[in-house]
């Protein structure tokens, strides 16, 4: 795979390969981080993937989408295409509705920026479900005067957006591909968009594990990439400090203030992040810079163990070489993995079954079992899974897009197959419960998270045979 930054040794840049252990020992006791990438000095100095989740695999970001609409917007106003103090209204005057609330006569970019565009809470959960989202967006109310008091909105970042697409008649990754992505080596990825074609701005793109590394560098770098500015100076001072007061926040790391689409951090820290821990951190009084990528319920957790464990270990000289630690950093990384469900196989021929009516519309499962593997099969698409490996499949299953999901599988009884799934490039795990009865089938899963979605519900089918 194409490397995006220079590597070095933990030790030449200061940081003792024992202290990057035992930060991989840190995380690696958290549900679940699935790669991380340490620079320092501009240079990757420890890497990991929780197997299945590989280099070569985008991760969805979540909110860390957020800071990449932030910076087209930086561009859009460098270029005098765009204003920080341009008003909404005037922006999108044909999606006004014939009544509004009147202080969105005062929301104007810079609000929708730092997450104080007047909402109590996020936008998006009045847009998402409606055909035209500005327009929709337009239909919420203020509780506060814009500028004022801060609300986390992924459909403020979504308006962002769509002002960027207005603004340049570019949608945001064509529009940063020229002037953010190339430098940095972010190759075309996937983006979700709006009903109306524009990307989601809050949410929904995807990179690699280097690319958010790449990114973060740019940032510890003030903007710069081999001493070239990217991102707009002026805007970037702006974007990475304090625009908004968060304090109300419970979180130490969530209540330090907010820039624009950007958080501070303890210890003159910043970063962007997503849900579940996708995250891209500027640490510049240690020249260090982290890149994360997780499927965590408790997002804090892992910012504690950087300060607790990392920060402390920066040193300003380098250290003398310590071959044994790095060996044992590198052992410890090589077999990081997510578990793997085994046991004898059992071959049954295939089954087909008929699915009673249900929310996701399956209406046929297949299902047959092999010496080494099983096959579940719904509406056509199949699934194999492996007796104590895993098996790559490439699909769908009613995700908005087909993605790469390995699974592994063991019999629990004579009537119940268990089926363990990671979805690598998402921070999606699925535990399935697939049980085979003379007269009929049941198929329930389970979802180590949940986001803007429900979990499945229990399936079941009579056979067709």
């Amino acid at each position: 795979m194409r490397k995006l930054l220079p590597r070095s040794t933990p030790e030449a840049e200061g940081i003792s390969s024992a202290a990057l252990l035992a930060f991989f020992r840190a995380i690696e006791e958290l549900d679940s981080v699935h790669s991380f990438m340490v620079m320092r000095h501009g240079r990757v100095i420890a890497e990991g993937w929780k197997k299945p989740y590989a280099p070569e695999l985008p991760h969805m970001l979540f909110s860390l989408s957020k800071s990449f609409t932030s910076c087209a917007v930086g561009f859009a106003c460098a270029e005098g295409k765009l204003s920080l103090d341009a008003r909404l209204v005037d922006l999108f005057r044909d999606e006004l509705p014939d009544r509004y609330d009147e202080k969105f006569e005062r929301l104007r970019i810079r609000h929708l920026l730092s997450m104080t565009s007047g909402h109590d809470h996020c936008a998006m959960d009045d847009m998402e479900f409606r055909p035209n989202w500005a327009r929709a967006f337009f239909e919420t109310a203020l509780a506060y005067e814009p500028g004022t008091r801060f609300c986390y909105n992924s459909g403020a970042s979504y308006m962002l957006a769509a002002s960027v697409v207005r603004a340049t008649g570019k949608g945001l990754r064509e529009y940063l591909r020229p002037r953010l992505f190339d430098p940095l080596g972010i190759a075309p990825r996937c983006w979700e968009l709006s009903p109306q074609g524009i990307e989601a701005g809050g949410w929904g793109f995807n990179l690699t594990t280097e690319e958010i590394a790449s990114f973060a560098q740019c940032l510890l770098e003030g903007g710069r990439r081999d001493g070239k500015q990217i991102i707009p100076a002026d805007y970037f001072r702006q974007a990475t400090s304090v625009q908004a007061d968060n304090s109300m926040n419970d979180q130490p790391d969530w209540k330090t203030g907010y820039g624009f689409q950007f958080w501070r951090c303890r210890h003159n820290a910043f970063r962007g992040d997503g849900a579940f821990g996708q995250y891209a951190i500027a640490m510049p009084d240690q020249e260090m810079a982290l890149a994360v990528t997780s499927g965590l319920r408790n997002m804090q957790s892992i910012l504690d163990r950087v300060w607790e464990i990392l920060l402390p270990a920066a040193e300003e000289k380098p250290a003398a070489p310590a071959p044994a630690d790095a060996a044992a950093l590198a052992e410890a990384v090589t077999h990081w993995e997510m578990p793997v469900l085994g046991s004898a196989g059992r071959v049954l021929p295939l089954r087909r079954y008929a699915l009673s009516e249900n929310a996701l519309q399956f209406e046929t499962i297949e299902f047959a079992s092999f010496d080494d593997h099983i096959e579940l099969t719904l509406d056509g698409e199949t699934m194999k899974a492996g007796f104590g490996r895993r098996i790559a499949n490439t699909l769908s299953w009613r995700e908005p897009v087909p993605r790469r999901m390995e699974a592994s599988a063991r019999w629990n009884s004579e009537r119940e197959l268990e089926l363990l799934v990671s979805c690598c490039e998402t921070p999606f795990q699925w535990s399935f419960l697939l049980t085979v009865e003379d007269s009929g089938v049941g198929l329930v899963r389970k979802s180590n998270l949940l986001f803007r979605t429900g979990e499945w519900p229990p399936l079941a089918g009579h056979p067709l045979d």
